[in-house]
């Protein structure tokens, strides 16, 4: 039986991070490349990436690669996995994790509002996919995880582009996995309200909206970076080896409403 060291070590794993500037995704680089792997993070923030990707490797002693990519590009996300295969010469795991929504009324969006939110929250994650799977397939328990979130399972008329592209992106993941057999795991996270710093106010969340989303929540506080990179960590861990297919929810018990009457 392998010890819990052996079970987390990724000493010789390379892992590629979209969304890797971000609070979630600058957080999931950092634990992993604590626990041994290569760890490339990639970004739209060129300055902000590569930045994070120095701070990480001078602090852990493990191989980074910082780089700028736009995942609604399929050129740049080629160049991505080129960049990682020149460098490490091999891709171990993958974590989907680029994505945004704004606040969008459900009658108020338009088409071209619709696309964008599906490129960027779906289709990139699709085609980064799609170019690691020559690679992954060579790599024993290879595993893929997404940045899935609550608005794409629950009715989320407030995020209606956001929250209909990561429903999109759950489904997608499904299918990979039954498509994989043995070869690669792909897994979901269903992410609960998340304390991302300047992202939570660009999305168009309120100080009151999210007071009241904390006051119902089972463990009465929102989530920080942490929790969400070592759920990630455990599914692409050798602990995870018999998991795919999988949506692990991490969102503090979930908002809960007593069905009783109250006084």
């Amino acid at each position: 039986m392998k010890t819990i060291q052996q079970l987390f070590d990724f000493h010789h794993k390379t892992i590629i991070i979209s969304g890797a500037a971000g609070a979630i995704g600058s957080e999931a680089a950092r634990f992993l490349s604590s626990l041994g792997g290569n760890i490339v993070l990639a970004d739209l923030n060129e300055d902000k990436v590569k930045q994070i990707a120095a701070d990480i490797e001078k602090e852990t002693g493990n191989a980074t690669l910082g780089m700028k990519t736009d995942f609604t590009d399929e050129t740049q996300i080629a160049a991505l996995v080129d960049a990682t295969i020149a460098k490490f010469g091999k891709i171990s795991a993958v974590v989907n994790n680029v994505g945004w929504g704004a606040n969008t009324p459900l009658w108020e969006s338009t088409t071209e509002k619709m696309v964008n939110a599906y490129k960027l929250n779906t289709l990139g994650s699709y085609h980064l996919t799609r170019l690691c799977m020559p690679y992954l397939k060579k790599e024993e328990n290879a595993s893929v995880v997404f940045s899935g979130s609550m608005v794409g399972n629950t009715p989320s008329p407030e995020f209606i582009e956001y929250s209909t592209a990561k429903a999109g992106l759950l489904n997608m993941v499904k299918s990979m996995a039954v498509a994989s057999g043995p070869e690669v795991r792909f897994n979901s996270l269903i992410i609960g309200t998340v304390d991302n710093g300047a992202s939570s106010e660009e999305a168009g969340y309120t100080q009151e909206m999210i007071d009241n989303v904390v006051k119902g929540i089972v463990l009465k506080r929102r989530g920080v970076p942490a929790d969400i990179a070592q759920a990630m960590a455990f599914l692409l861990s050798d602990a995870a080896s018999w998991i795919t297919g999988a949506e692990l929810t991490v969102n503090g018990g979930g908002v809960y409403k007593s069905k009783m009457p109250t006084s």
